[in-house]
């Protein structure tokens, strides 16, 4: 998490929550509620289908299968977005308190470009559904997703280099 002006980072956090932990979360809870055991491929597929930081108005579902932990047999169930929901909420939060923690690090000299230009997510947790809503809800600021979350940092280091010279100074 990054507060960045005229160029440069002014205040900035990292915390150890992105894709694979909510992925391990989504896992853990499928053990917990549905003695089922699923792989890594089905809980990142669950997580991006129909995984939300939100409450939905029209829940989503998908047929999840895996091995049975309580008879060893393979089985097919179906998951909601709420399950989802419950799910990744423990490193939602985590995410949504670390990035109080910039804000209230952040100089109040910047809390005005903040309030005024919102919070711009990137990456592929951007992706989850109402994960900006969720964060806005939170910290009381608008929250956007950036144009093509998965290749922002990608992109902004491509345009960072046919600027080498100007940055350089």
């Amino acid at each position: 998490i990054g507060v960045t002006s005229l160029g440069g980072l002014v205040q900035s956090k990292s915390i150890r929550v992105a894709g694979d932990m909510l992925d391990k979360s989504i896992i853990d809870y499928m053990k917990k509620n549905f003695n089922l055991l699923i792989g890594d491929r089905v809980a990142e597929d669950l997580k991006i289908k129909i995984g939300t930081a939100i409450q939905l108005e029209e829940e989503l579902t998908m047929k999840v299968k895996g091995r049975d932990q309580v008879t060893g047999l393979l089985t097919a169930i179906e998951i909601t977005s709420e399950h989802m929901r419950e799910a990744m909420k423990g490193p939602i939060r985590e995410i949504a308190e670390a990035l109080k923690q910039v804000l209230e690090d952040t100089p109040p000299d910047l809390a005005g470009d903040i309030v005024e230009n919102g919070i711009v997510l990137t990456g592929g947790g951007a992706l989850i559904k109402g994960l900006d809503k969720y964060l806005s809800n939170i910290v009381k600021l608008p929250v956007y997703v950036c144009e093509d979350p998965l290749l922002a940092v990608a992109n902004g280091t491509g345009r960072s280099e046919e600027h080498t010279s100007e940055l350089q100074s």
